[in-house]
């Protein structure tokens, strides 16, 4: 077999490592937006609960 042949070969799988690196990286950033996302609900629940509180019997 010839140099062209291992060249083909390692570009193939550094391609796919790549992709692989690039797919993890994307869920990993998906991830941290679900996050952020329930912690932005967190903040209004409690934001909504503080305000409707002394109203409803609280303190």
């Amino acid at each position: 077999m010839d140099l062209f042949f291992y060249i083909t070969i390692i570009v193939g799988f550094s391609l796919i490592y790549y992709g692989y690196v690039k797919k993890i990286d994307n869920d990993l950033k998906k991830k941290e937006l679900e996050i952020e996302e329930k912690k932005l609900e967190l903040e209004m629940k409690k934001i909504d609960h503080e305000k409707n509180g002394p109203e409803q019997g609280g303190d």
